[in-house]
């Protein structure tokens, strides 16, 4: 049985850590994985669970981790510029030097629990976090020393905390499990600099540099997972998109200050080969759904606003994961991974994304869990991301150009017991 006295600790550390840190993401504003030994082999796992925050991607894993507790903690670091080309005038960002993001070092944590009911059905409780938008462009920085956008340091602070509580239970004499989680979310975000554009806002008033705004929703996701044949398992879930609405920004996002979280879904098979583990997941992320995120920003040229109907412009995104798990002996477990997903910012939304430069495709990882004598575990996780740069005509000077760039490392260290 779980020791609730360790529960009620490690829960309120994940709390207390979670709400001012959780800072970026990785595939657009979604975590490449949760936990190191999701983030070892790319993220994936859907039809692998290793341990109790397997509930993030699918609970229908959490009745084959039995009673377990783990605690996570990351560190990220996204490396994030913007350079403009062509000849100054107009409306900014203007051209010159490229401009760097300061805010490159994020610390998440993650935590999950699983316990179990009977022979056939488990709870878990998770709790982990998203951001993926986190900049902050300097005005002292950039040419002239105008501001990214005409205001002071540009740039936005959002991230997503999730509690998710699951249900799971095998089925077809254990071969098999169907899950479900309730998800209640809470975001937060901070939006400066963008002063400028208020001309083209609703309510400028509510436009930026209105301090932290919090939003709560609540979202399900459901999965099923099961070996068809001896060694090979496959999997599938879901979670539905989660309503957030910002008021004290209805004069930036679409509909009057929504910004929701989009829908995602994740399939994938694991299959015994030679000493270990192969898994393969491909992962759908629905962005273009999302007004604020899909819309176009370039119907700000033809008498839309901010506020009403534009948005950022990004398309979905599907992303592939391929790992590899094996035991060297009773103590160690090694993990490789590698993902790759075409980036959702097309070159013509370049503008408006020098925000939120999400533009990162491949990722590579590498981990190991190490068995202690307590039957504990240690669990830890490196992953890096190649620089990728997007280049587009700027949104308001079209003979001028805008290139985003960005490269990542994270480090993840955990413990489950």
């Amino acid at each position: 049985m779980l020791n609730f006295k360790k529960v009620a600790v490690a829960g309120g550390f994940a709390m207390c850590t979670l709400l001012p840190v959780v800072g970026s993401a990785s595939n657009g504003l979604f975590a490449l994985g949760y936990g190191a030994r999701q983030v070892g082999i790319a993220g994936g796992g859907v039809a692998f669970p290793q341990d109790a925050l397997i509930a993030a991607i699918n609970p229908a894993g959490v009745v084959f981790v039995g009673e377990q507790m783990e605690i996570d903690i990351q560190y990220f670091s996204p490396s994030r510029e913007y350079t403009v080309s062509g000849t100054p005038g107009g409306f900014p960002p203007f051209p010159g030097a490229a401009v760097e993001s300061d805010s490159e070092n994020f610390f998440i944590p993650s935590f999950a629990l699983s316990h179990v009911l009977d022979n056939k059905s488990s709870l878990g409780f998770a709790m982990y976090g998203n951001g993926g938008m986190n900049t902050d462009y300097a005005s002292h920085d950039t040419p002239f020393g105008v501001g990214t956008f005409g205001g002071d340091h540009t740039g936005v602070n959002y991230a997503q905390i999730f509690a998710n509580l699951s249900y799971s239970r095998k089925f077809a004499e254990g071969h098999a499990s169907w899950g479900v989680s309730a998800i209640f979310n809470y975001s937060y975000l901070r939006m400066d600099g963008l002063s400028g554009f208020a001309n083209f806002s609703e309510d400028s008033s509510h436009l930026s540099d209105e301090g932290y705004d919090q939003a709560f929703g609540f979202g399900l996701r459901v999965g099923i997972l099961g070996e068809v044949v001896p060694g090979i398992t496959l999997a599938a879930s879901y979670q539905t998109e989660i309503k957030n609405t910002f008021d004290d920004y209805k004069g930036l996002f679409t509909n009057s200050g929504e910004f929701d979280i989009p829908a995602i879904a994740q399939v994938g098979v694991a299959a015994d080969v030679g000493p270990g583990t192969f898994t393969l997941d491909i992962q759908q992320i629905q962005y273009s759904d999302v007004d604020a995120i899909g819309n176009t920003s370039a119907s700000l040229l033809t008498g839309s606003k901010l506020g009403d109907s534009v948005g950022f412009g990004w398309g979905n995104m599907t992303v592939y994961k391929m790992g590899y798990t094996w035991e060297a002996n009773n103590d160690w477990t090694w993990r490789v991974g590698a993902s790759y997903g075409e980036q959702p910012i097309p070159d013509e939304e370049v503008t408006f994304s020098i925000l939120a430069t999400g533009v990162m495709e491949y990722h590579y990882t590498a981990g190991f869990s190490k068995k202690l004598e307590s039957g504990s575990d240690i669990n830890v996780a490196l992953m890096y991301a190649p620089e990728k740069c997007v280049k587009g005509a700027d949104l308001f000077t079209p003979t001028n150009t805008v290139e985003l760039c960005m490269d990542q490392f994270s480090v993840n260290a955990g413990y489950s017991f």
